[in-house]
């Protein structure tokens, strides 16, 4: 960590943003709708209040062990055993959602671009692309994280050319909370899984607070504010282009009113958008991958980080390779959403009241 204080808060920013802008970013108007209907919006809204107060919990439980992660002070807090076996199912959490984007991401590959090609194939270029970067060392992961954030723009852009050309009904927002409190909060749990990547500022808080504890704070918040609002504002577009009967058989409402967009440059505009889309999708392997392999690492010490990257790069693409129906994947996400909260809400809070009944703390301290 010493060899890297060069880290920027805006790189943490981005690298957050990066994790969660992902596989989400097309289906979610969709998921959120089938329980939210017109007020999908106000669910993600709310999704990213829920958000920001589990961030500003990790960023209480970052300061008081600011130079270390969590792999670092579990093992203080519960004891070598104890910890170990956090730290190992952090890891096992990291494989498997790696392993669930590469799935998602992949049937949508298939069904938007490559429809004949194998699907061992797409993922062996997706993790194989993810692998060759998470290798690297944070400060060189951040800064491509930093390039290929502008590409997000262009989803923004396309997005308000939409709005400005094509014959779009405002009405179908109205009337505002028509669907009830109920579904509203429901909707909050569909979201949740498209907002998932600020977790891992559990990981990163020693990386970034030579910035200053306040800066890890504010960046990883305006990380949280930016998707939340891009996530609402493509979801609105999606809801006022698409009628209620329309948007419930449409899986990927944004790359559908992508491609009604007609350029005389680009024939086939969706197609690009995936292409770009891609790499958020590989940006958001890559931070997955740097948990598990950051996980084993800080757990056993003295390892050969490349090699261990490889290794759990070749483990989700063999996990991802099982389901082969849209049943199973569905079943896949539901358990490893579910199992997200025991690393998201119970073990920080675990650590958080530990630290604090016990008066654990290192603050000022190195390592």
């Amino acid at each position: 960590m010493k060899n890297q204080t060069n880290l920027t808060s805006i790189q943490l920013m981005l690298f957050i943003v990066q994790t969660q802008i992902g596989v989400g970013v097309l289906g979610l108007p969709f998921s959120v709708f089938s329980i939210s209907k017109g007020d999908a919006w106000i669910s993600i809204l709310l999704a990213g209040i829920v958000v920001q107060l589990f961030i500003t919990i990790f960023w209480v439980l970052g300061r008081r062990f600011p130079a270390k992660s969590l792999f670092q002070y579990s093992m203080q807090l519960v004891g070598k055993a104890g910890g170990t076996f956090i730290n190992i199912s952090y890891v096992v959490y990291g494989l498997l959602v790696t392993s669930l984007i590469m799935m998602y991401s992949t049937a949508i590959i298939k069904t938007w671009v490559l429809t004949l090609t194998p699907k061992w194939i797409i993922m062996l270029l997706l993790m194989g692309t993810a692998v060759y970067l998470g290798r690297e060392l944070l400060s060189d992961i951040c800064n491509v994280y930093v390039v290929v954030s502008g590409l997000i723009f262009f989803l923004i852009l396309i997005s308000i050319v939409v709005l400005i050309i094509y014959p779009v009904d405002w009405r179908y927002l109205l009337p505002i909370g028509h669907s009830g409190g109920t579904n509203i909060l429901k909707g909050i749990k569909e979201a949740y899984f498209s907002m998932l990547g600020f977790e891992l500022i559990l990981f990163l808080f020693p990386y970034f607070q030579h910035n200053g504890e306040r800066s890890v704070l504010f960046s990883a918040s305006m990380a949280n504010l930016f998707v939340t609002l891009l996530y609402a504002f493509l979801t609105i577009v999606s809801l006022v282009t698409f009628s209620p009967e329309e948007i419930v058989i449409i899986p990927q409402p944004v790359l559908y009113y992508v491609k009604s967009l007609y350029l005389q440059i680009v024939e086939r505009i969706d197609l690009v958008f995936v292409s770009l889309w891609v790499v958020s999708v590989i940006t958001s392997l890559t931070s997955y991958l740097f948990l598990s392999t950051e996980g084993v690492a800080h757990t056993f010490k003295r390892i050969n980080r490349s090699i261990i990257t490889i290794f759990f790069g070749s483990l989700s693409f063999i996990i991802a390779l099982i389901p082969n129906k849209e049943a199973e994947m569905e079943l896949y996400n539901k358990w490893v959403i579910n199992s997200s909260y025991l690393f998201i809400l119970v073990i920080p809070f675990l650590f958080l009241g530990i630290s604090f009944i016990f008066k654990k703390k290192e603050r000022g301290k190195n390592v």
